[in-house]
């Protein structure tokens, strides 16, 4: 049986948050997602993003993040 292997962001944030981070993520409108996996999982410039996500430059790619990322932030909050 192979050992299995830890991504990156499973390492840097642990399995259970990244658990947490999925579950988030797949409640968010498409284009959040993408923006976030663009930029955090891929690692996409806001130049190179700003292509993908059809806006008009990078710093539109920049705050299109920063609020999908607000909302994912939202979403993975524990509830009182």
């Amino acid at each position: 049986m192979p050992a299995t292997t830890a991504s990156p962001l499973e390492q840097a944030i642990g399995r259970e948050a990244l658990e947490e981070y999925e579950a988030a993520l797949m409640e968010l409108r498409e284009t959040d997602r993408e923006a976030i996996i663009a930029r955090v999982e891929l690692g996409q410039s806001y130049e190179e993003m700003a292509l993908i996500l059809g806006k008009p430059s990078a710093e539109a790619a920049r705050l299109a993040v920063h609020r999908a990322m607000l909302r994912l932030a939202a979403k993975m909050k524990p509830n009182p």
